[in-house]
Formats: C-alpha cells, structure tokens, sequence
C-alpha cells in the first residue's frame, strides 16, 4: 500500500507499507535498489578516501612545519628559517584547500546524481537547443583544434524538455568528444525526426572506447579519464531517462564514437509517424 503526503508544489513524500513476501524473500525491485544504493555508497567512499588521506598527510606537515617556527624570543630567531617553515606550511594549506574543493565537488556530483531531477519542462525546438549549444561550444573547440561540423534537420523537432538539463547533457557529451581528440579531430553533430522522435547525434573521430567497456559506460564512477569522476555519462542517461528519451553509444576504437539522443516529439504517437515507416 502507498500513501502519498502532498508537502508543497512539486514536493511529495510517499510512506511504502510492504506486506512481508513469503518464505523470506526479498522482492525483486527493492533488492537491486538496495544492491545499486550498496554499490553507490561504496563508489563514493572510494572516490573520498584519497582526498582525505591527501588532507590527513599535509595537516601533519603543516603542523610540524609551524612547531619548528619558534617567536617567543625574536632575538634569537633564524628568520630565514622561520620564513621558509612557514612557507611550507602555506603550501600545504594550499594543497589542503585544493583538495576539500576535490571533496565538495565529489560530494556535489553524488547528490546531484542520486536526486531525483527537478525537470522545468517546456515545448522547445530541438535545433534551436542543439544549435545555442554548438554555438556557445565552438570556441572552445576552435581552441582545441576540433573542427564542428553540424547538420540540423529542416523541419521544427518540437519537443517537450528542460532546456537547461538537455544542455547539461550535451556540453557533456561535446567535452567527452573533447577529450577522446587529443591532437583535434572532428565533432559532427545532427538532428533528425525518426519514428515520432526528435534524434541527436554527437559523432567524433577520437581514439574509440573498447568494447568491454561499453557495457559499464553509462554506471556512475565508472570513469576512464585521469582525475574523472565518472558521473557525466550516468547522469546525463538519468536525465535522458526523465524525459522518456533514451541515449546509447557506439564506438570502434581508432575510428571513434558515436552517441544517440532520442527525445520523444511534443504531441506525437511514434506509432502513427509516417518516418517510422
């Protein structure tokens, strides 16, 4: 039985009162929500255990560096000494300050990640959304040696979204393009109406994903990437998702990848579109 409590617009808290299952088992659903948020909780342990340990060695550091600096009797104080113990405290505070940012950032992309999104929805044209996108991207890529190539589609693709949120989701795809072209490339992007949905395609000409990680790709913490924390992907698939759209990947490594966007249309039966015929 559930019970809904309306709290406030768009705010609602549901109390789930389960009938114990018989002969002890769990039900299916419950158990892999209680095996994803187990495996969550164990990512995100990881990904802060090294910023912790970083923080724990150079608060030691510093410390033994101020010890040494000694002012109760000026006169006797070497301060150049002084100077340099009291500079290597302050750039162990530094390294310090680096990495509680490293942590606030790790806690920040978790939340984001595990909430459930708060979409503002409103009828857009897709070409509209991609086209700001690539123009506000282009000079970056322009700065990265990355040619953009794109090609929207002639007609309206109207769909019902959260532009901001879809933005999210493309400026990470572009930089994942980015960042698979190291020495530039070039990143092609296209719209198009197909079966009663609005498609986007990223395509860039960078080094590829192996196969035997395309199957983990869109899993949270599941980064490549040098100091990546592996949310991007899973994230912008739980946005993709929110929105009844779907978004999947395919890549040849040397020759590149390529990931899909389909967004259903504003008002359509994908059923009764004549381009899925």
């Amino acid at each position: 039985m559930h019970t809904r409590l309306r709290l406030a617009r768009g705010m609602a808290v549901a109390m789930v009162l389960r009938t114990p299952p018989r002969h002890g088992r769990i039900a299916q659903p419950a158990a892999d929500h209680d095996e994803e948020l187990t495996r969550l909780t164990g990512e995100l342990a990881h990904e802060i255990k090294n910023p912790l340990s970083t923080i724990k060695v150079n608060l030691k550091l510093a410390e033994e560096s101020l010890q040494d600096v000694d002012l109760s009797d000026p006169g006797r104080v070497s301060w150049d000494q002084a100077r340099q113990r009291l500079a290597g405290a302050s750039r162990k505070i530094a390294i310090i300050q680096k990495e509680t940012d490293r942590l606030e950032q790790i806690l920040d992309g978790f939340l984001r990640y595990v909430r459930r999104p708060d979409l503002q929805l409103e009828i857009v044209d897709l070409n509209d959304l991609v086209g700001d996108m690539i123009d506000f991207y282009s000079p970056q890529a322009y700065s990265h040696s990355l040619t953009v190539r794109q090609s929207l589609a002639r007609e309206p693709l109207m769909c019902r979204v959260d532009p901001g949120a879809v933005k999210q989701v493309l400026l990470n795809l572009f930089i994942n393009a980015q960042q698979a072209m190291d020495t530039g490339g070039d990143l092609m992007i296209r719209t198009a109406r197909r079966a009663g949905c609005a498609v986007v395609q990223v395509n860039d000409t960078g080094r590829g994903i192996p196969p035997e990680r395309l199957a983990t790709l869109f899993r949270p913490y599941q980064s490549f990437r040098v100091g990546g924390m592996g949310l991007g992907l899973a994230t912008a698939k739980k946005i993709i998702e929110a929105h009844q759209g779907v978004i999947s990947v395919h890549s040849e490594v040397g020759k590149g990848t390529s990931f899909t966007i389909s967004l259903p249309l504003a008002g359509e039966d994908p059923a009764s579109d004549p381009a899925s015929e």
